[in-house]
């Protein structure tokens, strides 16, 4: 990469993380969840909520079974909830952060222990052994013939059962 697109990804990024969260600063959850513990907190007329608002629905021990269509009345207003959520007790919610620290966690030690064997494994490769002179004889050129053999004479063969290979005609 030129110095210029590393400028330019840079600069996207920064901008990514700073608009991130650009709209939401005056986000209210309606929706708590705590273990199995589920809590839909009803608007006020001023639009805060009020955990001790009479009108909060609140599910001790939330179930599949739970999930679906729910209410609360303020006055003559009425505000659906629709849930489908999944609870198990001591579980917890990984964020963004965390997930993204994992993932640069495990890409950093997965690339030391891959520096480490690179460098043990260099530190103790041997020179390589010297090689042979190459054949001077050409790759496809036939055999010479040996002198410590002679050819078979057929006269002086034995006649033998298993002296010879029989061949299927």
């Amino acid at each position: 990469m030129k110095g210029s697109e590393v400028i330019c990804l840079l600069v996207l990024f920064a901008v990514a993380s700073t608009t991130e969260n650009i709209g939401f600063l005056d986000h209210i959850d309606y929706v708590s969840i705590s273990d199995t513990a589920v809590t839909l907190l009803c608007p006020m007329e001023d639009g805060k909520v009020d955990p001790n608002n009479l009108n909060n629905t609140e599910f001790t021990s939330y179930t599949d079974q739970n999930n679906g269509l729910h209410f609360c009345n303020r006055g003559s207003e009425k505000f659906y909830f629709y849930t489908k959520l999944k609870v198990c007790k001591g579980c917890v919610e990984m964020g963004t952060g965390l997930v993204l620290t994992m993932m640069i966690g495990d890409i950093l030690l997965t690339a030391g222990v891959i520096l480490i064997v690179y460098v043990c494994a260099k530190r103790k490769a041997a020179p390589a052994p010297p090689q042979r002179a190459a054949n001077p004889r050409q790759a496809n050129a036939p055999l010479p013939p040996n002198p410590d053999y002679q050819r078979l004479n057929p006269a002086t063969r034995s006649k033998d059962i298993y002296a010879e290979a029989k061949r299927p005609y």
